[in-house]
């Protein structure tokens, strides 16, 4: 049965051999993460971390996101953090003082979803760190407002991707 999507971004769709009659009119998140790398390397950023939920879409996208810099080369993860499924209170001010223990690296790029997103950046403010990291984030934080509304100072500076995308009249 052929199926086509407007919104499954997950790049082992992209293989013909197991999803054969599978299509659809976004780009992978390997795109993305390629996209993000460019981004990185433009800003002049040679050491980051990377932040990712737990699941397909997180560890998926960071996982294509060190796989392009690595193939760019000139770019070294200083951690890679994977926020749990089911976080326990406390685990984003954990998230956040991890990030500290590489304090250096300012630029962070995230693969997460909306209310991890939000959760980051309430901790962070929290910590009186608003302004401290820059932010790097996919296409799930992209041009919403949920994850940032009333957190704007944490967030201030952030660069988002999101695909290209046009409204079709009628």
């Amino acid at each position: 049965i052929p199926q086509i999507s407007y919104a499954s971004t997950a790049p082992e769709l992209s293989d013909p051999g197991r999803y054969e009659f599978f299509s659809r009119v976004v780009p992978p998140d390997s795109y993305q993460a390629q996209a993000m790398v460019a981004v990185v390397r433009a800003l002049g950023w040679s050491y980051v971390s990377t932040l990712a939920s737990e699941g397909n879409y997180g560890e998926s996208g960071v996982e294509a996101f060190v796989h392009s810099s690595r193939e760019a080369g000139g770019l070294c993860i200083a951690q890679s953090i994977k926020i749990p499924r089911e976080p326990r209170p406390g685990e984003f001010a954990k998230v956040i003082g991890r990030l500290m223990e590489t304090s250096t690296a300012r630029g962070v790029v995230l693969f997460a979803n909306e209310d991890d997103i939000r959760r980051v950046l309430e901790a962070a403010t929290l910590a009186n760190l608003s302004g401290h990291f820059s932010w790097v984030g996919s296409d799930s934080w992209g041009a919403k407002m949920a994850p940032v509304q009333g957190l704007e100072e944490a967030a201030h500076g952030a660069i988002t991707i999101l695909p290209k995308r046009a409204s079709v009249p009628g």
